[in-house]
């Protein structure tokens, strides 16, 4: 629990001018909201966690309520004064008629943020002995650029790393959001207003580059920084008004020892990963939705060798390569009113991908024709990995095999291992998490070998290699005895337990060590033993 630092409402003093408002000072003071409110936030509830949003102007509060356990995303926002919202107004119009269009070689946003700066600080200047002084003209530019070239009421929420998920169910509901901490939980923010959430959508359209209307309500499109958008327009298909759903995706994607750190698999199953992927071994993937499928394909992606050439293949741009030799690829949707005018599937592309000459074509997903040209590639020697929608072997053979992926059976031994991620509850905490549960190698249809689960009672990876069938494979490719793989697997596990303890998790960082080993791995193996006896965990 965040223990909050009050600070009693400042005193009228002789002089009439008031002391520099709070809402100034520094976001670690949590002073931000008014003292009565506060007060009365504490009587119902316990804050649990605080952390800065869009420092000093907004931060999270994880509030729990203390009559029934249920939690609550506080967005707490420093409000505007009602001479501060006039004030507001009157340069939000002058903006309208005054803003120039910006260079061509200049970034939008930022020449926004230029000409409302300037326009601030004039209008500042010219009414400066009429207007109170204890008015904020940072919170003023706060609001303006949060209105005008962010997403509005919404902003906050998409500045949270840990928010993976933004969802308006309709007006008068509160937006929800899928915290990486606390699951699925309501935040502090609705729209009351109809007309303001059919704007917020008409312009998270335009942010896409989309149009929406009452003819065309539905929108799926990705926004300018890579999130993805799902939203619906009006009443014309939902009762409750406009709704939309924004999936966030990392700027700097998890690394496979950020994985490890987080529990999603143990350094020794990494180690096997590692292997199989510098073979060009095909995987699979599966999950439900939001179980970690993509974050999982993008670290295992960094364990393929540097030189290989790698085609990826995506509805929504989400995978970020390390390797110089990428091809990214993804598809188009219909730009024509009827029909399926100029549009790119995922079957077109993958199709196109085999005259790129790849080594390994990754596909965001399968779930439709494409599969089967996926599986024509790896028939012929390609390399492949990528992801389904399955609870677990069984069901992901089962979709593949029927239609519309239409899988022979015959075809199913070519995927070499499959992988199933799920959202667990920790048994002591029954905090969420998400782990590898299962790993199987593929000796053929309806023959699966497990190599790897995980045990919610001890909390831990338990890990078969010397039942692997994959490994002995790769023994006999390189002319080595089994032991011999073995022992380079051990001193995979050694890099990645060294990388783990000295916290090297950046994507980048990460992409290079293995690089490295790649290329000098007696030298690195080196390096990394002489600090090994000197700590036992990296936890």
């Amino acid at each position: 629990m965040v223990k909050l630092k009050i600070k009693l409402p400042w005193r009228k003093r002789k002089s009439e001018t008031p002391p520099p408002s709070p809402h100034e000072e520094s976001v670690t003071d949590l002073d931000s909201l008014a003292y009565e409110r506060l007060v009365s936030l504490r009587a119902e509830y316990k804050i649990l966690e605080s952390y800065p949003l869009v420092n000093p102007w907004a931060r999270a509060l994880i509030l729990e309520r203390k009559s029934d356990g249920s939690l609550l995303y506080y967005v707490d926002e420093i409000p505007m004064t009602p001479e501060e919202e006039k004030l507001y107004k009157k340069i939000n119009d002058i903006l309208y008629w005054e803003l120039e269009p910006p260079p061509k070689d200049k970034d939008p946003k930022e020449h926004f943020r230029e000409q409302a700066s300037q326009i601030i600080r004039k209008f500042r200047l010219r009414f400066s002995q009429t207007i109170h002084p204890s008015i904020s003209w940072q919170k003023l530019e706060y609001y303006i650029n949060r209105d005008n070239i962010e997403y509005g009421p919404i902003t906050p929420l998409m500045k949270d790393p840990a928010i993976e998920d933004i969802s308006c169910d309709g007006v008068g509901k509160p937006i929800y959001v899928w915290h990486q901490k606390y699951e699925s939980i309501p935040t502090n923010i609705k729209f009351t207003d109809e007309e303001k959430l059919d704007e917020i959508i008409v312009k998270l359209a335009h942010k896409a580059g989309k149009h929406v209307s009452v003819a065309f309500p539905i929108i799926d499109a990705i926004l300018p920084e890579g999130h993805r958008l799902a939203a619906t327009y009006k009443r014309e298909v939902s009762r409750d008004g406009s709704t939309f759903t924004i999936r966030k995706f990392r700027e700097k994607p998890l690394s496979i020892v950020d994985l490890i750190l987080g529990g999603t698999v143990s350094t020794k199953l990494a180690a096997y990963f590692w292997k199989v992927m510098e073979f060009n071994m095909t995987g699979l993937i599966m999950g439900v939705t939001g179980a970690g499928k993509t974050t999982l394909l993008n670290a295992l992606a960094t364990l393929l060798r540097p030189t290989i050439k790698i085609v990826t293949i995506e509805d929504t741009p989400e995978l970020k390569l390390t390797h110089e030799n990428w091809v990214q690829l993804y598809s188009r949707p219909s730009y024509g009113f009827e029909g399926k005018m100029g549009e790119i599937t995922l079957y077109d592309l993958v199709r196109v991908s085999l005259r790129y000459r790849p080594d390994v074509i990754i596909v965001g997903e399968v779930r439709g024709e494409e599969a089967k040209v996926l599986f024509q590639a790896i028939a012929t020697g390609h390399g492949g990995i990528t992801t389904i929608h399955a609870e677990n072997i069984d069901a992901a053979v089962k979709r593949l095999t029927s239609p519309p992926m239409d899988i022979p059976p015959g075809y199913i031994p070519l995927v070499n291992f499959a992988i199933s991620i799920k959202r667990v509850r920790l048994p002591d905490t029954q905090r969420p998490a998400r782990r590898v549960t299962e790993v199987w190698e593929i000796r053929d249809y309806d023959d699966y070998n497990v190599v790897a689960r995980w045990n919610a009672a001890s909390r831990e990876h338990y890990v078969y290699l010397e039942d692997s069938i994959l490994l002995p494979r790769i023994a006999e490719m390189t002319g080595k005895s089994f032991d011999d793989v073995m022992e380079d697997v051990e001193n995979r596990e050694k890099v990645l337990r060294w990388m783990a303890y000295r916290r090297i998790t950046a994507y980048n960082q990460v992409a290079s060590i293995i690089n490295e080993y790649y290329r000098r791995p007696m030298s690195l193996l080196s390096k990394v033993e002489k600090e090994l006896p000197r700590f036992e965990s990296y936890t």
